[in-house]
């Protein structure tokens, strides 16, 4: 009998697990709480996959992202990506996508250059999957818990789009999330990632690491009635970012090559883009750029927005990007509790304090491939019974009774305004103690809240999601006395290797709702 893996989020992380673990003979359950890939922060990425090329080893593209981490990575982790990272890229060419090689990364390009590349990426493995005889597809549906029995992940709870709650029992649980960016009023996300995954796993007894580790990316437009979206690079040598005096801000700073600084220095310039913007708006000037580069990617993708890019400087500001931390995961992309693999941003360990450019889909493909195979191969001693068939709970879950109505809607808002301004790209002791105090009244709100349809259900549930994620970043800042990579706290401006070259670990402890924090030696030489 094939073994039954579980895989929940449908990103790229997801689909390569799927894919993997369907290669390796178990039958697959993929499920989204919206559509395969095109909902998910994969289909709006750049399409660039960092890692060894002809002119960049291994050894190279690992010091890269130990030095861009700023030493606090799993190195064991990072070497696995760049030595499996070859195999996963032609992976990719076997599927039909074309790859353009670059000095130290590889990129997808889409057929069209009016297509955003991480969609030419979902849509290709997503079609690929529906051809697959053991993946069934299971998307509109929420999950809300991992089952535990006799300390093991056997199956997920969740309700479906009519909100009917559904139990699946499975072999392997493969938890492909993605982040938390959109808990914040500044980011590129989609805007339902609200760390889900760092909830279910602190719900099940794991632990989560690094998370005040948030990344920003510094190019994401600011004006009025336009998408948040990130300036994808590269950027032409014609570009130029100015203040509102029209004074070239990267010239101040003596940044010289901006493709370099947004690979590899983007707390920097979050941070440099972040202080010009309290006192002017910060803008990006295409003014210059030849007319042939425009019906190029990237510069193609802006030309679809309404708002005159080539003549008229538009504003940008950081908007946060990335989580580097999350749940700890070995070379089999194992966690802690038997039965439960994780792949892709839901983890932690191969960034540290800062991401290097591309290495977000490098690590998806690579850890979801790995996470996928391991997962297929795993069975407990005590098998499913329930390996192809959902367990069909028909009732519908009532909402809480004698609750409050509320608006979810302003409550979410209210949690990003507070995610940002207290949590955000610089922060300080009294920012964090007050966010804190603000989340506890939020808290008790939104746990009394009463819900009327699936759709507020489902905010409901993210907004839980959201609350307890804000808290674990606020309550890991709290302890880290310094400034390191993306993490910087204004009353402690300067990075401390001799004392906090150290990784923090949350503990969750559900009975009294609160987290308890250590800090642990960086494993630099493992």
């Amino acid at each position: 009998m094939r073994n039954h893996v579980i895989i929940i989020g449908a990103g790229l992380a997801g689909m390569a697990a799927a894919m993997s673990a369907h290669d390796k003979g178990a039958s697959v359950t993929l499920i989204d709480r919206g559509s395969i890939g095109l909902g998910t922060n994969s289909a709006l990425a750049g399409g660039q996959f960092t890692g060894p090329t002809f002119l960049h080893s291994p050894e190279e593209f690992i010091q890269d992202t130990l030095d861009t981490g700023r030493g606090i990575n799993r190195k064991r982790l990072v070497r696995l990506v760049a030595f499996k990272a070859p195999e996963a890229f032609d992976f990719l060419r076997h599927l039909g996508l074309k790859l353009i090689e670059t000095p130290t990364a590889f990129r997808i390009q889409s057929p069209n250059p009016v297509v955003i590349p991480g969609v030419t990426l979902v849509r290709t493995l997503a079609e690929k999957i529906k051809e697959m005889k053991h993946i069934q597809i299971l998307t509109r549906f929420y999950v809300t818990k991992i089952i535990i029995e006799n300390g093991k992940a056997t199956g997920v709870c969740g309700f479906d789009k009519e909100g009917r709650n559904r139990t699946i029992h499975g072999d392997g649980i493969v938890l492909a999330t993605g982040g938390a960016g959109a808990i914040y009023s500044k980011n590129d996300n989609q805007k339902t990632i609200m760390g889900q995954g760092y909830y279910l796993a602190s719900s099940a007894g794991l632990n989560l690491w690094d998370m005040e580790f948030v990344q920003c990316y510094p190019f994401v437009i600011a004006e009025p009635h336009l998408p948040s979206l990130l300036v994808y690079p590269p950027y032409p040598h014609e570009a130029r970012l100015v203040n509102g005096k029209g004074e070239d801000i990267l010239a101040r700073y003596g940044i010289e090559d901006i493709n370099d600084a947004i690979m590899k220095k983007r707390d920097e310039l979050s941070v440099i883009l972040n202080e010009e913007s309290t006192v002017s708006r910060v803008l990006m000037d295409f003014s210059e750029v030849p007319d042939h580069m425009w019906d190029a990617y990237p510069l193609s993708i802006l030309e679809k927005l309404h708002f005159d890019v080539r003549k008229k400087p538009f504003a940008v500001s950081p908007a946060v990007h990335f989580c580097m931390g999350g749940i700890e995961v070995n070379e089999k992309g194992q966690t802690s509790l038997e039965g439960l693999y994780a792949c892709g941003e839901v983890t932690w360990g191969l960034h540290g304090a800062n991401r290097r450019g591309g290495n977000a889909l490098t690590e998806c493909l690579v850890m979801g491939r790995v996470a996928g195979t391991f997962a297929a191969r795993y069975r407990g001693e005590e098998e499913s019974e329930d390996h192809d068939n959902m367990n069909h709970q028909n009732e519908h879950a009532d909402s809480a009774q004698g609750g409050l109505f509320i608006s979810f809607r302003e409550l979410r808002a209210h949690v990003r305004n507070l995610a940002w301004e207290h949590a955000g790209i610089v922060r300080d002791e009294a920012g964090l103690k007050k966010g804190l105090l603000m989340l506890d009244s939020i808290e008790g709100e939104l746990k009394n809240a009463m819900w009327t349809n699936v759709r507020e259900r489902i905010i409901k549930e993210d907004l839980l999601s959201a609350v307890f994620s804000v808290k674990a970043i606020l309550s890991a800042s709290m302890g880290r006395k310094e400034s390191r990579g993306s993490f910087i706290r204004k009353d402690y401006p300067k990075e401390d290797n001799d004392n906090w070259r150290k990784n923090s670990c949350l503990t969750y402890n559900p009975q009294n709702n609160s987290f308890s924090v250590s800090y642990h030696d960086a494993e630099w030489g493992d």
